[in-house]
């Protein structure tokens, strides 16, 4: 908040009860009009002052939103991507996998690798099938890829364990 808006509001609040103490003293209508004419002014500059200070401190209530409404984003997706691992679904070809036991429990899907670094949560679609590729397409980056399996079986995911890699079907 702009303290100098602040300062100045006030300050001329008391520079207005002092000339309204000094027009109580005045005898000439003359002088007491010219003193109501400056009374006037500083009150107009005060009010001036304070409109500029509220107008600060708005600004900064709507920037303390935003910034508890990130914080909150970011805590959701902290929660959000413990969920996930990444997995090979085929030979270079990477995706994020539902962890094993994930609570609540959901079906197993993927994440696009692209959309889960832009803290987004894009899950794979099947773009269509052959019989032994299947297309698949991030609807959000628009990133797609095809797997080929023999027999057009399903593809497994590769998930890399102390032992090497261990295969589960998807």
């Amino acid at each position: 908040m702009d303290m100098g808006s602040i300062a100045a509001a006030l300050g001329g609040l008391k520079t207005a009860g002092e000339i309204a103490k000094a027009l109580l003293q005045l005898k000439s209508d003359v002088e007491r009009q010219g003193k109501v004419i400056e009374l006037q002014s500083v009150i107009l500059a005060a009010q001036t002052s304070a409109i500029a200070a509220q107008s600060d401190q708005y600004s900064m209530l709507e920037e303390v939103r935003a910034l508890k409404e990130e914080v909150a984003r970011v805590k959701a997706w902290e929660k959000t991507k413990e969920r996930y691992e990444l997995a090979e679904v085929a030979p270079q070809i990477f995706v994020y996998v539902l962890k094993p036991n994930s609570q609540p429990p959901e079906p197993p899907h993927w994440i696009c690798t692209k959309c889960y670094e832009d803290q987004k949560r894009s899950i794979i679609q099947v773009k269509s099938k052959g019989s032994s590729t299947t297309w698949y397409i991030c609807f959000e980056c628009k990133s797609e890829f095809h797997i080929t399996t023999p027999g057009g079986g399903t593809p497994q995911v590769v998930r890399r364990g102390p032992r090497g890699p261990d295969l589960h079907p998807l």
